[in-house]
């Protein structure tokens, strides 16, 4: 089976005028001998196929879709797609316009295909063919027939047969004749299709359009080969909706509704087409169910078909985004790979899949007849065996009259062998008659003794026996009722055990959580202690120069302007420290405080060198030393609020080292919880292995009297009933003691778990 790349081909549209009016540049070229496209500066791809803005539809079909159609008639599948941005010209290429208001040399791919193959179809005489077409529309992601309106969407859905081809269940196949029926169901189709207008297109498509045609062909009778069967084979003619961008599109309401189905399908369609094309992705999952689209192309793509793919794009460089997309998903298709093979009569394939189900089939039916005669068989024995057993009960019933008799006559000859009046002859015949009766009494005795079937009561066999499997009916009844309460608390125990795996994993949670927030305060302290070092010495060094340099007046007329500036930026700044921006707003202050005293100090000694003999010296002195004492108190009020800042972190950390404390002790609680349920479970599960012991051991006792040899049947009758007061003695034990503290623990672990609800409650709190 040989492997075949998927062919790309791809067309670009021409300017539009509205795009020419608004003087849009061209940015794709095309370089023809290599089949390579080029878009923007740097972007290059070869194709299979590139057609430029002068290319004509006959062109298109003639290279593209002209062998796929001989592909077809030969017995294999063909697909043919179009894909690209909305607008840019995939209906007109694929067909989906109607014929009538189109010119001969503008029909599209579809129109031409019919065409040709009913051409095909006239010129071979010798072969018959039967052609249906069917044509499907997917609007958002919901099955439409456009052949037959009536058809509900619920009505219609996606199967796969038994060979794992693809077929729509309730959809409608015609079967015809002539391409002029074809093209008139295609048109009558496409005008049933949902259309609507953007900003981009006046004509949008807002639905995928899936036309099929299927054929089957077969030799006629009078050249018919015994050896030749029967071809079936289908081409998919796919017309996908554009894919959009709202900003671009400006589809609101049902439209915007409408693009999202649209480009979920089409987003769909492209993870196919990466995981078919993704050569270490050959034995991963196909995500062909994400959409319907998929759903329906799965027997083709990356299977069973000969696809081309053609890709549309617009050469606008307004354009320029969608079309490199384009590109790259049409890239991407090239790596697939099918294996496609000539479709035979699958009505023999069938049969010969069917030929070893039926021989199956006839096995099971004589080993039915076999066991249907066995079952008569065991019927008739059945009905021997209570023919013989009511004749036992008969001779049984007799036995003990004649029995009874028997004793009488014996008690009366034993008087009469007192009596002396008889003569000496009578006397030995009675003697020996009496003798005779007590011998066959003894063996009767031995007899009884060593067979458990033959009982000295005047009850009958068959009524013990009858009784006994009443009783053992109802003990199986106890038995089953146990069974399944030990069912109901094996999973109670269950739930226990879930929830305890739970609050197992909110411990290791709260363990995280509390790692995180201890690496957190180390980060925030280590960084607080480096900040406040900074500005302390930033400080000092502030207050050692104001000290020492005097600056003129301008310069403080400007350092003073500078500080109200610096100052509103401060108060806009939030001083939360937590947010690490309370130290920085220090930080640009005193960078320009240094800047400033720097500025005054170099002022200064330009001035005491210009104006040493001028006599306003004393005057500026005294107006610096003034400036200096006034930025000296503003400093000391920044230390001061620094030193409160200081003090509120102070604060926060206690409070967090408060919650960490309160979150550890959390944990130890859950995990004694955890360990108090772990230790609940393992008392649950010894008493239901103390209840199972206690069941067996009643079973047994059940059995012995079947099995043991008892001497006396009423005490058999006491040990049943006496193991039945114990089985259900030991039943209503366990089940009061269980259930009771089943219930203590249940109640015990909702009281638990609702403290630890309301504690993890204010430590969120505690943590916002």
């Amino acid at each position: 089976m040989e492997e075949i790349p998927v062919k790309v081909a791809v067309r670009v549209r021409p300017l539009l005028s509205k795009e020419i009016l608004h003087n849009q540049q061209v940015c794709v070229r095309l370089v023809q001998n290599a089949n390579q496209v080029i878009i923007g500066k740097d972007h290059v791809f070869t194709f299979d196929f590139v057609f430029g803005e002068n290319s004509t539809q006959e062109e298109v079909y003639a290279v593209c879709i002209k062998p796929l159609l001989v592909s077809l008639t030969e017995g294999y599948n063909a697909l043919v797609f179009a894909y690209g941005q909305t607008g840019s010209g995939k209906t007109y290429t694929i067909g989906g316009e109607d014929s009538a208001s189109v010119a001969a040399d503008e029909r599209g791919i579809i129109p031409r295909a019919i065409q040709e193959l009913f051409h095909h179809i006239s010129e071979h005489r010798n072969i018959n063919f039967h052609v249906k077409v069917s044509y499907i529309e997917i609007y958002k992601e919901e099955l439409r027939d456009l052949l037959d309106l009536e058809t509900s969407m619920k009505d219609l859905h996606i199967r796969e047969d038994e060979k794992g081809n693809t077929v729509i269940v309730g959809s409608k196949e015609f079967q015809v004749e002539c391409a002029d029926e074809v093209i008139s169901l295609l048109e009558s189709g496409n005008a049933a299709r949902h259309t609507g207008t953007t900003q981009m297109n006046e004509h949008s498509s807002r639905s995928h359009a899936i036309f099929t045609i299927s054929i089957h062909q077969k030799q006629s009778a009078e050249y018919q080969n015994a050896a030749q069967d029967s071809i079936s084979s289908k081409f998919h003619f796919v017309d996908l909706a554009g894919s959009e961008r709202l900003a671009k599109t400006g589809n609101t309401g049902e439209r915007f509704k409408e693009s999202v189905k649209i480009n979920s399908g089409l987003f769909a369609l492209g993870n196919v087409i990466s995981a078919l094309g993704d050569p270490k992705r050959k034995s991963a999952h196909i995500p062909y169910r994400d959409a319907k689209i998929t759903r329906i192309l799965k027997d083709s793509l990356g299977r069973n078909a000969k696809i081309v793919m053609i890709t549309c794009i617009s050469p606008s460089s307004l354009d320029f985004d969608e079309s490199l997309n384009s590109l790259k998903y049409a890239n991407r298709a090239k790596n697939i790979r099918n294996k496609p093979v000539v479709n035979y009569n699958p009505e023999k394939d069938r049969i010969d899949e069917m030929e070893p189900e039926i021989r199956l089939l006839q096995e099971a039916l004589q080993s039915q007849q076999v066991s249907n005669q066995h079952l008569h068989d065991l019927n008739e024995e059945k009905g021997r065996v209570s023919s013989l057993e009511e004749k036992l009960t008969r001779l049984q019933v007799q036995y003990f009259s004649y029995r009874n008799c028997v004793d009488e006559a014996l008690l009366l000859l034993v008087d009469l062998n007192d009596d002396v009046s008889l003569r000496r002859s009578q006397r030995d015949r009675l003697q020996s008659w009496i003798s005779m009766v007590q011998k066959v009494r003894k063996e009767a005795l031995t007899v009884q003794e060593t067979d458990t079937g033959t009982e000295t009561s005047p009850v009958p066999h068959h009524i013990t026996v009858l009784q006994q499997k009443r009783d053992l009916e109802k003990c199986q009844q106890v038995l089953a009722m146990n069974e399944e309460l030990f069912s109901q608390k094996n999973h109670e125990v269950q739930i226990l055990q879930n929830q305890t795996k739970a609050l197992l994993q909110e411990k290791k949670e709260q363990q995280e959580f509390l790692k995180e927030a201890q690496e957190t305060q180390r980060l925030q302290m280590t960084e607080f202690h480096i900040r406040r070092q900074i500005i302390l010495s930033k400080l000092e060094d502030q207050d050692k120069v104001l000290h020492c340099h005097l600056p003129d007046q301008s310069d403080e007329e400007e350092d003073n302007t500078r500080c109200e500036e610096k100052t509103s930026y401060k108060c806009s700044i939030n001083q939360t420290w937590t947010q690490n921006h309370a130290s920085l707003c220090f930080l640009p202050d005193v960078s320009d405080m240094k800047h400033q005293v720097d500025k005054s100090g170099l002022s200064n000694k330009s001035a005491l060198q210009t104006d040493t003999n001028t006599g306003e010296e004393s005057d500026s002195l005294q107006n610096s030393h003034v400036i200096n004492m006034q930025k000296l108190t503003n400093s000391e009020l920044r230390l001061a609020k620094t030193e409160q800042k200081i003090r509120k972190l102070a604060l926060n950390m206690k409070r967090k080292e408060e919650l960490i404390k309160d979150l550890v002790r959390t944990g130890k609680d859950a995990l004694s919880v955890s360990w108090q349920c772990s230790l609940k479970i393992s008392q649950l599960e010894q008493e239901i292995e103390q209840a199972k012991t206690q069941l067996s051991e009643t079973q047994k006792q059940l059995q012995e009297p079947d099995s043991k040899e008892l001497r006396d049947i009423p005490e058999k009758v006491m040990l049943q009933k006496e193991c039945q007061k114990k089985t259900e003695a030991a039943k209503l034990k366990v089940q009061k003691r269980e259930a009771r503290e089943l219930a203590q623990k249940v109640a015990q672990l909702k009281h638990q778990l609702s403290q630890i609800e309301e504690r993890l409650c204010e430590e969120s709190e505690k943590k916002k």
